[in-house]
């Protein structure tokens, strides 16, 4: 009897949800139906991160990589920047809502957490910059500000060799997705909603449109985070062709790798390509001794030769070759010339201009301050040292330092070879990313950023797994 009340309850609740539901889209506006769908949806979302916390990271993955994708579909503005940080909160907050999962703080004391509280604190610090005009800005940047938040997730996430495998897997599935699409618009051209959406921003056309060729941008917010992203996939994807695998996956991740570069070429990013190169050679070095990579370095030596020397001249090609030859290059003399125009502020400034100065996003945020303006930085290293000084620059460099010295001394550490190639899978790409950053806004777009916070969580985890050989982890 008690259960056949409970179903009763339960079927007279849905009745009556569904009769208001269908009352209010009846007589409401238009966009009261879709918000109905959409809270439904939330309630699913947010029971399963309570339920898995790990389920909110594959979302913010897979939102990170087609948010931008579903905006130029939809010309109703749909604030997806915030729902992306809520849902970060929210996955956050699963980690302790659900305390049957299994969690461990071993080796949560270590020198990153040091540098990602050091940088928390001088952030919020920044609100009292008297360089700064508007404290809207630092709010709008701290509410983006969920790097920490995200440490922590892949803190807990990485408890388990298996969640860094399908993480991983995860990772570079989307990136061949990423890059096929790339391919598509290259081979049938964009579509119609793309278009628009490119024809929308005054500019935009004449940005994505050189070497006579529209830049490809996949499902990404731009050619340079599509490239970018590809790039750092290459590079994992070959790095795993080394590692403790049987042969007919090795040959799939080189093959992956090969079709992941070409679309790659079409994004006309140069400094994805110059990651690519800056990332071989690395790979290359920390494993020298390596018989397999010396003459995998053979191959990519003759084939770079044919590329660059060849008979060969389409746009990507070009485009390709331009990448070595800088001193040649136009727009790396535009960032050449903002860096000597801005040299003279950095040094008067060492706690920087504040928190969303700095170009368009001062314009947005700061108007009148002296680094708002129609400009981009387009270095994110710049962009940090402008908006946090000379001190914050030092701050991160040395964060991003201490990272590829934990990545190198881990590669030489441990012993076990499957855990040796994931670190090698991480910190390759990591490496690119951080030179990368030097041109491009590299370490902080989406979802490569994902990525990055994920290989801190890792490099830590990797040694705790090598030492305790043991079935507690996998």
């Amino acid at each position: 009897m008690k259960s056949r009340a409970i179903t009763f309850l339960i079927v007279l609740a849905v009745a009556v949800i569904s009769v208001a539901v269908s009352y209010f889209i009846a007589t409401g506006t238009i966009i009261i139906g879709p918000l109905i769908i959409l809270g439904v949806f939330g309630f699913f979302i947010v029971s399963a991160i309570v339920y898995d916390f790990s389920i909110g990271v594959y979302i913010l993955f897979l939102m990170g990589t087609f948010m931008f994708y579903v905006a130029r579909i939809i010309t109703t503005p749909i604030p997806f920047g915030i729902f992306y940080d809520a849902l970060v909160v929210i996955t956050f907050a699963g980690i302790f809502l659900n305390i049957k999962q299994q969690k461990d703080w071993t080796s949560f004391n270590n020198v990153f957490t040091f540098f990602f509280i050091v940088i928390t604190a001088y952030q919020i610090l920044q609100l009292f910059n008297p360089n700064a005009v508007s404290i809207s800005g630092w709010l709008v940047s701290m509410r983006n500000n969920t790097s920490l938040l995200l440490y922590i997730i892949f803190f807990q996430l990485f408890i388990a060799i298996k969640n860094i495998k399908s993480f991983t897997v995860l990772w570079l599935g989307i990136a061949f997705i990423v890059a096929l699409y790339g391919i598509y618009q290259e081979m049938f051209g964009l579509t119609g909603f793309e278009w628009r959406w490119i024809y929308e921003a005054p500019g935009r056309f004449e940005l994505f449109f050189v070497w006579g060729t529209m830049r490809k941008f996949s499902f990404l917010s731009d050619p340079a985070a599509y490239g970018m992203f590809l790039s750092f996939s290459c590079l994992a994807l070959i790095a795993l062709a080394f590692g403790p695998y049987k042969l007919h996956w090795k040959f799939i991740f080189i093959a992956a790798s090969i079709i992941v570069f070409i679309a790659m070429l079409y994004s006309g990013t140069r400094t994805a390509t110059a990651m690519v190169a800056i990332g071989l050679l690395f790979l290359i070095l920390l494993n020298i001794n390596s018989t397999k990579v010396i003459l995998f370095s053979m191959v990519i030596v003759f084939a770079g030769g044919i590329v660059f020397f060849g008979p060969f001249y389409s746009p990507e090609i070009i485009r390709l070759r331009s990448t070595f030859t800088p001193s040649e290059d136009a727009s790396m003399g535009v960032r050449d010339y903002k860096r000597l125009r801005w040299q003279y502020y950095i040094q008067r400034h060492p706690i920087g201009g504040g928190l969303m100065t700095t170009g368009l996003s001062g314009q947005a945020y700061s108007p009148g301050h002296p680094l708002a303006g129609d400009w981009d930085p387009d270095s994110g290293y710049l962009a940090t040292a402008l908006e946090l000084g000379w001190i914050g620059l030092i701050i991160f460099i040395s964060f991003f330092a201490i990272v590829m010295i934990k990545g190198i001394n881990n590669q030489f550490l441990i012993m076990d070879p499957l855990l040796r190639n994931l670190n090698l899978v991480y910190t390759v790409p990591f490496f690119a990313l951080s030179v990368g950053h030097f041109t491009q806004h590299a370490m902080f777009s989406r979802p490569a950023n994902l990525i990055v916070i994920a290989t801190y969580a890792l490099l830590i985890r990797l040694p705790q797994f090598d030492r305790l050989k043991t079935d507690k982890f996998v």
